[in-house]
């Protein structure tokens, strides 16, 4: 992460120039404050993932957007005024009314999910207005959603996995790899970005073990993988070599295209992929996203160890909390039960 620190290391200098942006709305200033801040100050500092510092400054983008719109002469409200009623009737327009920054047509109701990301940003923004002295942090509560996470999240049915690893069972390299890509985040339960981020030489064969080393949060852990997987991965690794570009690292790379063809394939041309095979499989429109088959390597960890410590190891969770979801998406059991039931 690049940070501009002639311009921020000084207080002094800090809070002038923090003062300045806000005072002209000089968005790009704005960022690369926050960016500094979060380098130097924040929780994770330079393990900050790129795809949470994109959110983050996306979620910025939108409130100032809305507190200050590029066509208005002046904000709301000073920026470095704003408190919980502002950020409360952001929060409401984004529930009600959708995006400022995209077309009437287009504008959707943001979820409480949607909101709770945003309002994380703006939390972010404004510590780092509080670090240059300007600004107060706004203290305003993050939006619930009644809807049990484990509903909000299901995890892809074992019935509609088994069908999709079929859809995926052709010879052809993209299958192949498709079909690789399925079984490391259904089955080793790996995050989009750390399948994407994997390199060759994170596979340890012999050993048995993939080395995980861009987890959430900067953690890294290693997990032990089942035979199958194993020849799997090496059938893969002789494969790749027809394709990779020379001197590419990337474990997944992408099979088309002039320019991109044998580098390192990104997580949005995965969910793609992925996308396309569910509308030709006919999927229920509530399973969408691969990272239902995170939760699906989820829910079959917890159903083979019935080990919440366990599953958190094998997840890269901080917290063993964040596994117990596992616990309630274990839908077959609870289907088991529901028969025996009936049967009296």
């Amino acid at each position: 992460m690049l940070i501009a620190l002639a311009n921020w290391q000084d207080p002094e200098k800090r809070r002038r120039a923090a003062l300045q942006a806000l005072q002209t709305r000089d968005e790009e200033g704005l960022l690369e404050l926050h960016r500094t801040y979060l380098a130097l100050k924040g929780r994770r500092r330079a393990r900050l993932s790129p795809h949470t510092l994109a959110a983050y400054e996306a979620g910025i983008r939108e409130f100032l957007a809305w507190i200050w719109p590029l066509e208005a002469a002046g904000p709301r409200k000073p920026l470095w005024r704003v408190g919980a009623d502002e950020v409360d009737l952001w929060l409401h327009a984004l529930e009600t009314q959708g995006s400022q920054r995209l077309e009437p047509p287009r504008r959707r109701p943001l979820r409480p999910a949607s909101l709770a990301l945003r309002l994380a940003a703006v939390r972010s923004f404004y510590r780092a207005l509080r670090w240059a002295g300007v600004a107060a942090v706004p203290d305003t509560p993050t939006p619930t959603d009644p809807t049990p996470a484990h509903e909000r999240r299901p995890a892809l049915p074992a019935r509609l996995y088994a069908k999709l690893l079929d859809h995926l069972a052709g010879e052809d390299a993209a299958s192949r790899r498709d079909h690789l890509a399925a079984r490391l985040m259904g089955e080793a339960g790996l995050r989009l970005s750390e399948l994407v981020a994997l390199d060759v030489e994170d596979v340890h064969l012999e050993e048995g073990l993939l080395r995980v080393r861009r987890g959430k949060g900067g953690r890294a852990r290693s997990l032990p993988l089942g035979q199958s997987l194993l020849e799997e991965l090496r059938a893969w690794l002789g494969l790749r070599l027809l394709y990779a570009r020379a001197g590419e690292s990337a474990l997944l790379i992408n099979l088309g295209g002039r320019r991109a063809h044998g580098q390192r394939m990104g997580a949005r041309s995965l969910q793609l992929r992925f996308a396309g095979h569910y509308r030709a499989l006919g999927f229920p429109a509530r399973y969408r996203g691969v990272h239902l088959l995170r939760h699906t390597a989820g829910t079959r960890y917890y159903q083979g160890l019935r080990d919440l410590y366990a599953v958190a190891a094998l997840l890269g969770h901080s917290d063993v909390n964040t596994s117990a979801i596992y616990a309630k998406m274990d839908r077959e059991e609870l289907k088991r039960r529901v028969e025996a039931l009936e049967q009296g």
